[in-house]
């Protein structure tokens, strides 16, 4: 029996976030005194881990529209996903970390050129790609239903137009509205939360046919990186047993 809710053609959302979130478990530790200087947080350990957990439980929060959905696995274009979780995380994420952390959600496919409306016009796009209703609320795949408030809260179902262009509205600001030494500082961050991202997720979703070798001529954004980002999870995974 298919599941009713895909995170790529014939992988089940939930189980590729679960992933996620057991790859999270293994890396903060290890990222966690470089995140603590990077990021100069004032939180708590516990905390600030919370949050990062919810930028690797909702980067792919915007597969859940309908029209994504529908559209997985067939020939049809995919509407863009990551602007809808960078937008959850700056509404719920206090001051100090969602800036960071929704950028790189917002960044995460930067490696299919998707970076530029993701920023300057997040909420165009959206209705373009057709992902919100005439009452300008994201539309939802029916299946979210089935899901754990844990992993689609009331909040999520709330998302509209205007949610998205104060995220990009304020994304840059964040990363543009200051002094050069404080852009490097704030680039600095980025990076890294956005690197923690890409370990959980790539490393959670190695099995996907996108991911496997077809040819010795992709070696930057396919298998050879792919495989080497697996590998160095799974060797952080044998130091620690």
């Amino acid at each position: 029996m298919r599941a009713s809710l895909f995170s790529a053609p014939d992988e089940d959302y939930l189980k590729h976030i679960l992933r996620c979130e057991e790859k999270f478990e293994i890396l903060f530790p290890i990222f966690y005194c470089t995140i603590k200087r990077v990021l100069n947080s004032p939180f708590p350990k516990d905390e600030l881990q919370e949050y990062f957990l919810k930028m690797i439980r909702f980067h792919d929060l915007g597969k859940l529209t309908r029209k994504w959905q529908e559209n997985v696995g067939t020939n049809k274009k995919l509407p863009s996903h990551a602007p809808i979780g960078a937008a959850y995380l700056w509404k719920t994420l206090p001051d100090g970390i969602r800036e960071p952390l929704s950028f790189a959600v917002v960044i995460h496919h930067t490696d299919r050129g998707l970076l530029g409306d993701n920023i300057e016009r997040p909420d165009v796009q959206a209705i373009l790609d057709g992902i919100v209703g005439d009452d300008e609320n994201v539309d939802w795949h029916k299946g979210v239903d089935e899901l754990d408030r844990k992993y689609f809260p009331d909040e999520a179902r709330g998302l509209t137009v205007n949610d998205l262009k104060d995220m990009a509205r304020g994304l840059r600001v964040w990363a543009k509205g200051c002094d050069l030494l404080e852009q490097h500082k704030r680039r600095l961050q980025a990076t890294l939360t956005h690197h923690i991202l890409k370990l959980c997720d790539i490393s959670a979703a190695v099995e996907r046919k996108e991911y496997q070798r077809s040819g010795d001529h992709d070696y930057y954004g396919g298998w050879l990186m792919v495989g080497r980002i697996a590998k160095y999870v799974e060797n952080v995974v044998c130091r620690r047993n």
